[in-house]
């Protein structure tokens, strides 16, 4: 079984696959408020050689006039909106922005991070047999570092990229590969002696500028890989050590690969600006969507509300009825329908006045509504001082029986009526089991459940007759049960 709530049919949200759900989005604000009392849920039974589905259409109060945006949104809005015209070099946003964009981001580009840390490493074990032309000793110092050390931190640091720890280990681990790199590029160099040092020193810096233009790590990140690179760099290149190592790089070298750098971090910083800026835009229209959808749904809740009961209207009981009888009909189902009319409501008005009826309504409409089976059936006002209750699944006794319920739970309430005594109700009773070679439609179990409510009537009002019952006698002599008054 798999339960769908929707608001109102014509609105799909597939499409929207961020979007959250407008039920729970108007719960949330609509908060304490919500009451269980108002809940009403139909249940459309749909089998089929495939599944059985059971779809639920929630209905909430209609009592709650439409909210206005909350403080909450409109805080949030007016943070996205001063991001978005800020201008200054500074990329983080308010602490809960910059929570919602890591979690958008952060998965994606890390697996972005760990797909360029193999690629690059697979590019530099390429470079292998170039060591080999420079001499055995650079060549085997290049294997014993590269496969010892800067392998095994490039599968550690694709580990831990796509796994669940923090954000700085992740920023650690990216770097840590990519340091290791440049440290043995610019060892290599040194080794190799002048002859070809300055090969080393261009691939190297080569390898800082990619890391730094085309890494999708953090801007934050990547300013402080590149540092520490560019350190290294200077360092590894300019000190003089002894031993097998040759002189130190000329000056000019250095000098040209950090100014070859810096030209790369500012397009690194001009793209993380770009991608935030996108997700700022995509937040506010994802926020503006989310608030039409939802009062797009409360605009159509209250349409087919009852604005004084609180039920459903006429417009959408129609509607229900003709899903409900096509549910019952393709699955061989029953339907049951209660009409249910207040007894001598024109007098309630006439003698308590108008406000007086309105709570009477008011009262019945309650009563009702806790006397059917909850999640199951649905209550309507059918129009003036008429209900109407569609039964999934109830015969026509079990019809009658939850109209007798319902019946009785509104004279025991004695509720004032006309004149002094208790308001009472009439109810009629039908039912229909849906067979392929039967077909009906709705209009035949409206018609027989007012059949059921006229012979109610004509036999003394305060009672429920089921259509099943009907029988020449009862409409030909009529018989009126006295009103009973209110309790002293």
């Amino acid at each position: 079984m798999a339960a769908v709530i929707s608001v109102t049919p014509p609105l799909r949200l597939s499409g929207h696959s961020r979007l959250r759900s407008l039920v729970p989005l108007y719960l949330q604000d609509v908060g304490a408020e919500y009451s269980l009392n108002r809940l009403n849920i139909f249940r459309l039974d749909a089998d089929n050689t495939q599944q059985r589905g059971r779809t639920k259409e929630l209905v909430l109060p209609s009592s709650l006039a439409l909210p206005t945006t909350s403080n909450e949104r409109k805080r949030q809005v007016a943070d996205i909106e001063a991001a978005l015209a800020s201008r200054g070099p500074r990329l983080s946003f308010v602490p809960w922005l910059e929570k919602s964009y890591e979690e958008v981001q952060s998965a994606a580009r890390n697996r972005s991070i760990a797909s360029y840390l193999v690629i690059y490493l697979a590019a530099k074990l390429l470079f292998l047999w170039c060591n080999l032309q420079v001499g055995s000793t650079v060549f085997r110092v290049s294997m014993t570092l590269r496969l010892g050390i800067v392998l095994p931190l490039t599968a550690l640091a694709v580990y831990l990229l796509l796994g669940p720890y923090p954000a700085w280990v992740k920023g650690l681990a990216a770097f840590a590969p990519l340091t290791a790199e440049t440290a043995l590029v610019m060892l290599l160099g040194r080794l190799s002696g002048s002859a070809v040092a300055d090969r080393y020193v261009f691939a190297a810096g080569v390898g800082i500028f990619a890391q730094t233009l085309l890494m999708p790590a953090p801007f934050r990140y990547s300013i402080r890989g590149l540092f520490v690179n560019l350190a290294l760099f200077c360092w590894m290149g300019w000190m003089v050590w002894s031993g097998h190592f040759g002189p130190r790089i000329s000056g000019d070298y250095l000098v040209f690969v950090v100014g070859f750098s810096l030209p790369a971090l500012y397009e690194r910083h001009s793209r993380e600006r770009s991608r935030r800026r996108d997700f700022l835009l995509n937040e506010l229209n994802r926020m503006r969507v989310e608030d039409i959808l939802t009062m797009n749904a409360q605009l159509s809740r209250l349409s087919n509300l009852d604005p004084l009961t609180g039920l459903f209207n006429r417009r959408y009981l129609d509607a229900a009825l003709v899903r409900l009888c096509n549910v019952a009909f393709s699955n061989g189902r029953w339907i049951g329908m209660l009409m249910i009319d207040i007894d001598h409501f024109k007098q309630v008005n006439d003698s308590a006045g108008h406000q007086h009826g309105d709570f009477c309504l008011e009262q019945v409409a309650q009563l009702l509504q806790n006397s059917v089976r909850v999640g199951v059936d649905t209550v309507a006002r059918y129009g003036g001082e008429e209900f109407c209750a569609i039964l999934p699944d109830a015969d026509e006794q079990q019809a009658a029986a939850i109209g007798e319920r319902a019946r009785k739970s509104i004279e025991d309430a004695a509720l004032p009526g006309a004149h002094g005594f208790v308001l009472t109700v009439t109810a009629g009773a039908a039912a229909i089991h849906g067979r392929i070679d039967a077909p009906f439609t709705p209009a035949d179990l409206v018609a027989n459940a007012d059949r059921a409510l006229l012979a109610a009537k004509r036999a003394g009002r305060n009672r429920v007759i089921s259509a099943g019952q009907l029988a020449p006698e009862i409409e030909a002599n009529p018989t009126f049960e006295p009103l009973r008054p209110l309790p002293s």
